[in-house]
């Protein structure tokens, strides 16, 4: 591992050094940023509403990031986004108790931010990786950003449940900030590519890669899992069946570990050719434990969710954007029209998150408030599943060259 982090330029080692320092932060309140929200009101409804919002935002926004990207480059809108997440913070902080009334703020600024970072991050793997080399690149990112994961919920956690009320987390919302201005200080030693000034959207819209055409149905499933399972579901039923603060942070950070050693050895052995079935294992993986844990929700169902989760999610995640990656290369003309992809990704994938919450408030007036978190739980990740044969046909194998392709 430590060969391949040697061969990566300075550049790249100075961006994977800034999105370790972010991811800390991140780690620092990300979970109980959930658990914050949810004791505001007591139900998810306004958990599921800081999601809609942020997801509009998104798709609102990422036209406006991709200008800003223009007219400077895609890091600057990187480094944006770390001022804009300090931002989000900063609301939380300031409105503290009364934050249920500015949530459409709180969303706003946060779909802002998640744009103008994402903006940044696409275009650099873009920029500093290959097609050959990207699953590699991808995997080792994850365990940088994985490594400043590890100790930071366990912390949070012990923070958490040393004060009464929430004075603990407005610490660890204010120890978040801190790290984000670190990132931000960092990345100001990665230059990036700038990008043309002309903008190719409509060229993508009506003339894309094949691959792409048929990536949309895909992006928009995995935004349908994205915008509630992945948000907080997550959190939440682990933190009902750990019991409390203390316990969420000591189970998260258990599962980081367990995410550094799939990182290790998926990238040891990542090969575009396996892209498929490393998704297929996630998805099937994540959505039998998920039902395990919403069925059984005791502590042996947590221990075994906790074992699969980080793995599969890294195998799902890893596998679809390595896929998103290689469908814009597809492109011959790709060079120029990167960045009008990237801001056509988001649409389907932002339509998804929002139906994605549409159908969890659905539920939410149709189930008792008990069963919601389970049934819901469980029933997302089969999206996942159902994926599967669709980007199997989309990059069937071919036989005789061994490389991805459309029959």
């Amino acid at each position: 591992m430590l060969q391949i982090f040697k061969s990566f330029s300075t550049e790249l080692k100075f961006y994977l050094l800034m999105n370790t320092f972010f991811s800390f932060g991140g780690a620092l309140s990300g979970i109980f940023q959930s658990v914050f929200l949810w004791k505001l009101d007591k139900t998810y409804s306004l958990l599921a509403y800081y999601s809609l919002y942020w997801s509009l935002a998104i798709i609102v926004c990422f036209g406006l990031c991709a200008w800003i990207a223009r007219k400077t480059s895609p890091m600057f809108t990187m480094r944006l986004g770390f001022v804009f997440y300090l931002i989000t913070y900063l609301i939380m902080l300031i409105f503290h108790d009364t934050l249920s009334k500015h949530i459409i703020l709180l969303g706003t600024s946060n779909g802002l931010a998640m744009s103008l970072y994402y903006v940044g991050v696409h275009m650099a793997v873009l920029d500093l990786t290959t097609n050959d080399k990207r699953d590699q690149f991808l995997y080792v990112q994850g365990i940088l950003l994985t490594i400043g994961g590890v100790i930071a919920p366990l912390l949070s956690g012990i923070l958490i449940s040393q004060f009464h009320g929430m004075v603990g987390y407005y610490i660890v919302f204010m120890a978040t900030c801190v790290f984000f201005f670190i990132s931000f200080l960092i990345s100001l030693k990665v230059k990036g590519n700038p990008v043309t000034t002309k903008s190719y959207f409509w060229d993508v819209i009506k003339d894309p890669s094949p691959e792409w055409k048929k990536m949309y149905k895909v992006m928009f499933a995995d935004g349908i899992v994205s915008g509630v399972y992945s948000t907080f579901l997550i959190t939440m039923i682990t933190f009902e069946v750990a019991g409390g603060e203390f316990s969420l942070g000591v189970y998260n950070t258990a599962a980081e570990v367990v995410a550094i050693l799939a990182f290790y050895v998926l990238a040891k052995f990542s090969n575009p050719k396996y892209r498929i079935a490393i998704f297929a294992i996630g998805s099937i993986s994540i959505f039998f434990s998920s039902v395990l844990l919403s069925a059984i929700p005791v502590l042996v169902s947590l221990i075994i969710f906790g074992i699969v989760s980080p793995v599969a999610t890294n195998m799902i995640t890893t596998s679809m954007n390595a896929m998103i990656y290689e469908s814009i290369e597809k492109d011959p003309k790709y060079k120029e029209r990167q960045l009008d992809y990237i801001i056509i990704r988001e649409i389907p994938l932002g339509v998804g998150r929002i139906i994605g919450v549409i159908l969890f408030l659905a539920m939410r007036k149709f189930l008792d408030f008990e069963q919601l978190l389970p049934i819901s739980f469980s029933l997302f990740p089969i999206v996942y599943v159902i994926m599967i044969p669709a980007l199997y046909f989309i990059w069937k194998k071919d036989h005789r060259d061994g490389s991805c392709g459309l029959n």
